[in-house]
């Protein structure tokens, strides 16, 4: 394994997460309707339509779309930027992969969310191989990491209620 790592460059990871999360693990949860699955682990005061929970999803892909541009442009200055998207992927499978385990049923997403878990573990066993680890490239990854989920939020809060009357549920 160590051998195959070591051939393969450490962008590759983040890019490939962006295609495992975009259209693969909205496809699973859509077809798996995460919309009424998030509202009702999640208390939420309405089930969102899916043109609205798609919207949500623009977001926080627009955001690790931009983390991603920023870390190409140099990937060693922003590397954090890189390593972020794979904070973002794991927390994201740790959702999934703990409701599922609450639940004692597959959440939607769960198949996907163990792909991201694979692509961040060979992610960051890349970053151990080369010897990128370390205390500072963790802390700033973590807070960019972070950023992915904040940002996002934000949008939706800041947005949710019009998109809820342009896009109301309908049974």
């Amino acid at each position: 394994m160590n051998r195959i790592l070591k051939n393969i460059e450490f962008k590759y990871f983040p890019i490939i997460a962006l295609i495992a999360y975009v259209p693969f693990h909205l496809l699973e949860e859509a077809l798996n309707n995460f919309p009424y699955w998030m509202s009702t682990h999640y208390n939420l005061p309405v089930v969102l339509s899916y043109p609205h929970w798609l919207i949500n999803n623009s977001y926080f892909f627009i955001t690790l779309l931009v983390g991603l541009v920023i870390f190409l442009k140099d990937k060693i200055r922003f590397l954090s930027f890189g390593v972020g998207i794979l904070i973002w992927i794991f927390l994201n499978s740790m959702e999934h992969i703990a409701f599922s385990v609450i639940d004692l049923k597959a959440a939607p997403g769960i198949y996907t969310a163990l792909i991201f878990l694979c692509i961040s573990l060979l992610g960051f066993a890349k970053l151990f191989i080369d010897n990128s680890i370390n205390t500072k490239l963790i802390l700033r990854s973590i807070i960019v990491g972070i950023g992915y989920w904040i940002i996002p939020i934000v949008m939706i809060l800041l947005t949710g209620n019009y998109w809820v009357q342009v896009f109301p549920v309908t049974d």
